[in-house]
This record gives C-alpha cells, structure tokens and sequence, in this order.
C-alpha cells in the first residue's frame, strides 16, 4: 500500500496584484456595511441615561392644598400635603417648584408662568373652576337649598331664556385654558404638560347627605352636570394645545362628598378632617398623585 504525501508549502514567489471589485460587489459591500452599522447596539456609555426631572405646579386652590397643613404659604393656602408635593416625592425629581395658589384663574396665571424655564421638563396644572366663580356658585346653591329642601333653586336662578349661564362660562373656560396652556409651552417648550381635571365633588343621584352639604334635590343633579361639563371642556382644551388631560371623574365618582368617612376624596359643607370646605381632603390628593404618577 502506498501512501501520498501532501504537498509541503509551497515556496513563495512574487504575489499577483488584486483585482478591483466590480461596481456591483462595491455597492454590495457598501450596503451590507451601513446596515450593520445602523443595526448595531447603541454605545453602553450612551445606555440608561436619564434627563433631569425638574418640575413645576400650577394652578388654584383644589391644587394647592387649601385647608390642608402643615402649611408652607399661607396667603395662597399652600400646603407641603398637596398632590404636587406627593409627586415630587416620588419622583425625587433635580428641582421642584410649587407656585399653586388660591383663586388662580386661566387668564391670570403671570407670577405662575414666571418660574418656567427651557429647562423645565414636567408642569401639572389644575385650572378653570375660577372662570366660573364656582366657590359662588356652591355658596349660593347651599344657601337656596337650605330654604328649599325640593326642586332646583339655584340651577333656575341661572338660566335666563332657555340658556344656562353657568354652562356657557365653563365653555367659555375653554380658549381661556388652551391659552394659559400655550402660555406654559412658549416658556417651558420641552417640559410634557399635564392639565389635571377635578375631582368629582356632587353624587348625580341619590338622597344626598345633609348637613354635609344642603343642596336641594334638584341641585345636586345640576352640579354634577356641570362640573361634568367643566372637565369636559378642559380636555377639549387640552387636545387644542398640545397637552395631556389626567381625567380623575371615573376613579373619583364613588368618592364624592357623601361618600363614607374612609372613602371620601372630598370634604363637604362640614368637615371631617383638616380640608377647605368641597375641596380634596389628604386621601384625595393622594388619589390625585397616584393617577399622575400612573399616567407618567
């Protein structure tokens, strides 16, 4: 049996020039290159990076906390409990800024508009209950059905010729909301802008709960049409200018004044707890908190 030798290495001699690729294997090439290129991973230093949180509140009375304490501003019934402060505390955000205060209106938010910068990246904002004098418009409704305990005083003494005059101010509130909101993006153009709703204040039906609140029967229907009516028209000013709408009626309809003391998010004529009358108490604002925070 015989057996063949491979053949050694073979000696080395002058090496023949390479030939160009044609055109077509050139752009073949080219292309397989910008393709791996663009499907590769991102650089790991470039991985996990975060830009600072730096967040502003604004807006009135429902917003800064009015009735809670400890208070940090009393002249606009600020409080350290408010829903903003329960955001910032879980969000630990780079700087936090709360200018919310009593009686702000979507026409008159200047001092407020005044701390956003470029560098602002969150605003929450609740506004537009002022634009329809709405703490009057409660005062005289418990007034009327202190008097009248059946009917609707107070929704008849605001309609004059078919036409309801507190539902064409909410939808009025409209252009005035999406103006503040364009307001807050020319100062603050790369901060996400969050307009927060109200939270449901009046059961639509029921026997209502006296002496927390003294509405006639009829009213207490009319109020919750038209705070219904009022996040309505904020949302559609939302959308309008760009912003986020946080809806709170369907998590906060069980929780309206005359709701138990352990589900109640809003106080009445009478107080169980440290709150502005028919504003949020503290588990309200922590409600409010909880539903921003879900939403970012």
């Amino acid at each position: 049996m015989r057996f063949h030798r491979s053949p050694g290495p073979q000696p080395s001699g002058p090496r023949r020039a390479l030939r160009p690729l044609p055109t077509a294997a050139r752009w073949a090439v080219t292309l397989a290159m910008v393709l791996a290129s663009v499907a590769a991973p991102a650089p790991a230093s470039s991985a996990g990076v975060r830009v600072p949180v730096r967040y502003v509140a604004m807006g009135d009375s429902v917003a800064s906390g009015a009735g809670l304490a400890p208070r940090i501003d009393l002249p606009c019934l600020r409080s350290a409990n408010n829903y903003p402060h329960h955001i910032a505390r879980q969000l630990h955000p780079a700087s936090f800024t709360d200018v919310t205060c009593q009686g702000a209106r979507a026409t008159g938010l200047g001092r407020q508009l005044a701390v956003l910068s470029r560098q602002t990246t969150l605003v929450t904002l609740t506004i537009g209950a002022n634009e329809i004098a709405a703490r009057d418009v409660v005062l005289k409704c418990t007034l009327a059905g202190a008097l009248v305990l059946h009917g609707s005083p107070c929704r008849d003494s605001y309609r004059q010729a078919g036409r309801d005059e507190l539902h064409r101010k909410a939808t009025e509130a409209e252009g005035k909301v999406a103006d503040a909101l364009r307001a807050v993006r020319r100062r603050a153009p790369h901060a996400r802008i969050l307009l927060v709703g109200y939270l449901k204040l009046f059961p639509a039906d029921g026997p209502g709960c006296r002496p927390r609140e003294t509405f006639a029967d009829g009213d207490r229907a009319y109020l919750s049409g038209l705070e219904d009516h009022l996040n309505t028209v904020l949302a559609r000013a939302a959308r309008t200018a760009g912003a986020e709408f946080i809806d709170l009626r369907p998590a906060s309809t069980g929780h309206t004044i005359c709701a138990g003391p352990g589900d109640r998010w809003v106080e009445g004529l009478l107080t169980a707890g440290p709150a502005q009358m028919f504003h949020p108490n503290l588990a309200g604002h922590r409600a409010v908190a909880r539903h921003v925070l879900g939403h970012l």
